[in-house]
């Protein structure tokens, strides 16, 4: 699968770090630190003798580094049909896998792919040198403290899960792994284990209407994208109950999976309210409620769609009716400042959470529109 990423983001936090590695909280296995960026979680892996940052993505079939490194590979070896949730195929080229080295342990993986990672660069504004896959994860037991922002490889579930910690049994389907959620009471879903979709869940059209045939709900637009930039239109409607081995959840929000033949998901979104460890070998996943655990999901309230390249803030998009649609805002209008501030000084996610700061809050910026400097306000909207 390849992985897609909201041009709208929904997460808001930026880590800096350095790639030194750390012990675990229990002490007994060292952890490498967890960058989260905008809509999509990376670690740093060592790799020609330098510090490269791999998305984590469960699901992505086979694990995969940026076009720029393939001189570095010698021939391909074969090709690989990838599927897209945006129902794009792709012959991707295979090649030996290179030394590379996470949390101290060799990565050991025979293949790898190559893509263009481009537009995950430019959604994010941070490096993306490749994708850690399914591969990989079938073979390590990982625990993800998204509260202290550390990933570990483990032998299994950490000492500090505590007594509300529950393991959930997992499903074997296709090469990924599957878990059982109850949705709004009576209906039973498949979810897919996919860390590399930003979403909390993502239905595919059955799903949806399994879910939303006696349920009225808005419904926005989103703008997605996958790992080899392809762009498309879709909705996000709400969830008002999910329950998952006895954890309950409340308003989820789900986006809609414009290909017909993919799995429903369950996503970043979910995952990172949690500490959590993949335990696929052993079909366990092990979910322990974290500080955001009723963190409730939101999404922008401007209708703005950026990229960020190098110090460079585009408008990418502007969904119609909406707050920067209202003032004047348009495609490839780059953004100079925000509230006074250099948009350049900020990061894109810094940027993306002032525009999910609250409903009504007014937002000032200055536009560049060939050659011309334009002063605008916008009005926040919450829109689900």
């Amino acid at each position: 699968m390849w992985p897609k990423l909201k041009l709208l983001s929904t997460a808001v936090w930026l880590l800096i770090f350095t790639p030194d590695i750390l012990r675990a909280a229990d002490g007994d296995y060292p952890s490498v630190p967890l960058l989260q960026v905008g809509n999509m979680i990376e670690v740093p892996v060592t790799a020609f003798h330098q510090t490269l940052y791999f998305v984590i993505d469960t699901g992505f079939a086979i694990s995969a580094m940026d076009a720029r490194y393939a001189p570095h590979l010698g021939d391909p070896l074969t090709t690989f049909t990838a599927v897209s949730p945006l129902g794009t195929k792709k012959n991707v080229p295979i090649y030996h896998g290179p030394e590379m080295v996470l949390a101290g342990r060799p990565l050991a993986l025979e293949k790898i792919a190559v893509l263009d990672l481009k537009m995950l660069r430019l959604i994010t504004g941070q490096p993306c040198d490749g994708v850690l896959g399914m591969d990989w994860f079938a073979r390590n037991v990982v625990t993800i403290d998204f509260d202290h922002k550390t990933f570990t490889v483990t032998a299994g579930p950490q000492k500090n899960m505590g007594p509300t910690m529950v393991a959930v049994p997992l499903k074997p389907a296709n090469g990924f792994y599957n878990v059982k959620a109850r949705v709004n009471g009576d209906k039973m879903l498949d979810l897919m284990i996919d860390t590399g979709d930003n979403s909390s869940l993502s239905l595919n059209q059955e799903d949806w209407q399994e879910v939303f045939s006696t349920q009225q709900t808005r419904t926005v637009t989103a703008t997605v994208a996958d790992a080899v930039n392809q762009v498309a239109q879709t909705r996000i409607g709400v969830v008002g109950r999910v329950a998952i081995q006895g954890l309950q959840y409340t308003n989820l929000h789900a986006m809609y999976i414009l290909s017909p033949d993919q799995p429903s998901r369950l996503g970043l979104g979910f995952f990172q309210r949690h500490l959590v460890t993949f335990d696929f070998a052993r079909r366990r996943l092990y979910l322990q409620p974290g500080q955001n655990y009723t963190t409730p999901d939101l999404e922008d309230m401007s209708g703005l769609h950026l990229l960020r390249d190098g110090a460079l803030t585009t408008v990418y998009s502007v969904d119609s009716d909406s707050p920067a649609s209202a003032a004047g805002i348009t495609a490839h209008d780059t953004i100079e400042t925000i509230n006074r501030q250099p948009a350049a000084s900020l990061t894109i996610q810094s940027i993306r959470q002032i525009f999910r700061s609250g409903d009504g809050d007014a937002v000032a910026l200055q536009l560049r529109r060939e050659g011309r400097l334009l002063a605008v306000r916008m009005v926040l909207k919450k829109n689900l």
